[in-house]
């Protein structure tokens, strides 16, 4: 019977073999025509940069791959290949972003099991650090209902990644608009003083901004395009700040450079009034932190050497009570801050009630000289603030914090390909029946060439 079901399975092999290979090329076929999966361009996207490793983003926060291919990436990059803006949603509908796990990380899980069964201490630290964040993602463009060719779905893929590179240095790089706040006070729309407060103000933002990244710096970067460092940055907004824009605080303060003294007054008045308050607040919070830290006892042990005449007590260290004394500190900090405000508006407001001259057009003239001059000499500071911290961002911070590994690109081959990826389901599917009906077949055939045979048998059986 096996002998049989063999012979039959071998009549059967070469039809079933091209019915095989036609199913096959039909499924392809039909998936090339009217499938829109099949229409897909694919690019690999990797990164580079402190954090990534443990799923953040250079601030810190959770790292969100959607990110990659948000609307505004979408819309510039769209505007850039000059296609219409009615494509955005068509395009952010078929964009895909997968996360690429590498091999050692699917050891890692494969790990999980055994750590969880494990009966040793620690098991659970050790899962700890077994986990795994992806640095590299497959990005995926089906264009099957954007009504573009397969070149040009590749060359937007493509441009829409270059797009999130710069995305990503304008969000984590330099902050431009906290140097663009500076150039935007308007001197014309304010009073000169009130003007130069705010610029004095919108200084001191940026001095402390460009500090912070002086701290964060441990390379001590000084930029080969600007040569400046942070540092050098930094003492350039400090001289503006407490030099020419005191200077010319000064003088119009002293000549009654003053469009309106009644206002500049009431203003100066407001404004001492609200720092009393602020700083009687600040008082109070300090005044509450000394009787705190007074009244703090710290944790106390005591050695024996078996003679309690020769014990020996240690003051612990703590967290809280170190808290505390900073706290006190920063307040300290802050009130002699406001005392300082307070007395530089004090000899404003007297400065001003004791002038009694008007000031001469030459002597305005001569401000909005000095205040010219003064924007001026503040944007080259702030364009070479730009292009150092650029310098940084991309040459020490994040030289390869964002790298497209694998472009994507259209061609016949992996067109056929990704056809041959989206059929292999169906393909399998309509397969697995075909062997089901050809097996069916050769037994069926078998048993009928069973059946022949005893109905023989019998017959001659019967005729002697």
């Amino acid at each position: 019977c096996i002998a049989a079901l063999v012979n039959n399975l071998k009549k059967l092999f070469i039809p079933v073999l091209i019915i095989a290979v036609f199913i096959a090329s039909m499924v392809i076929g039909l998936n090339i025509l009217f499938s829109n999966e099949v229409d897909s361009v694919q690019a690999t996207i990797s990164f580079y940069y402190n954090g990534i490793e443990n799923g953040l983003d250079p601030n810190g926060c959770e790292f969100n791959k959607t990110d990659i291919t948000n609307s505004d990436v979408i819309n510039q990059a769209l505007s850039d290949m000059g296609f219409s803006d009615e494509l955005a949603e068509s395009v952010e509908n078929g964009i895909f972003v997968d996360s690429i796990v590498s091999t050692s990380a699917i050891d890692n899980i494969s790990n999980y099991k055994s750590l969880y069964d494990s009966v040793e201490d620690g098991w659970t630290e050790s899962l700890k650090d077994s986990s795994y964040h992806p640095t590299a993602y497959r990005v995926s463009f089906n264009y099957g209902k954007t009504h573009l060719s397969g070149k040009e779905a590749a060359d937007l893929l493509n441009c829409i990644l270059d797009e999130y590179q710069t995305y990503f240095f304008k969000t984590y790089g330099y902050n431009e608009s906290v140097g663009n706040s500076v150039l935007a006070v308007d001197f014309d729309s304010y009073d000169y003083l009130i003007a130069l407060d705010m610029y004095s103000s919108k200084l001191t933002s940026v001095e402390s901004y460009i500090n912070t990244l002086a701290k964060n710096d441990k390379s001590q970067f000084r930029s080969d395009v600007t040569g400046y460092s942070f540092t050098d940055l930094a003492n350039s907004l400090n001289i503006i700040r407490s030099v020419d824009v005191d200077a010319l605080t000064s003088y119009i303060l002293n000549n009654g450079v003053i469009s309106n003294k009644s206002m500049i007054l009431s203003y100066y008045n407001y404004r001492m009034d609200n720092l009393k308050r602020q700083k009687q607040s600040y008082t109070e919070r300090l005044n509450s932190i000394v009787k705190s830290i007074n009244d703090y006892q710290k944790d106390s042990i005591i050695i024996y050497n078996g003679i309690s005449e020769n014990a020996t007590t240690i003051t612990e260290t703590s967290d809280i009570y170190d808290s505390l004394i900073q706290n006190k500190i920063q307040l300290q900090n802050t009130i002699s801050y406001y005392d300082s405000q307070i007395s530089s508006f004090t000899d404003r407001i007297n400065s001003i009630n004791t002038t009694t001259a008007s000031a001469s057009d030459a002597k305005k003239n001569y401000v909005k000289s000095e205040l010219k001059t003064l924007t001026e000499k503040t944007r080259l500071l702030i364009e070479n603030i730009k292009i150092t911290a650029n310098d940084y961002y991309k040459t020490e911070k994040f030289p390869n914090a964002v790298s497209i590994t694998v472009p994507a690109e259209h061609s016949i081959i992996q067109y056929i390909k990704s056809a041959i990826n989206e059929s292999i389901r169906l393909i399998i599917i309509f397969e697995f029946i075909l062997f089901s009906i050809y097996l069916f077949i050769a037994i069926i055939f078998c048993a009928k060439s069973k059946i022949n045979i005893f109905r023989k048998t019998s017959a001659a059986i019967l005729n002697k």
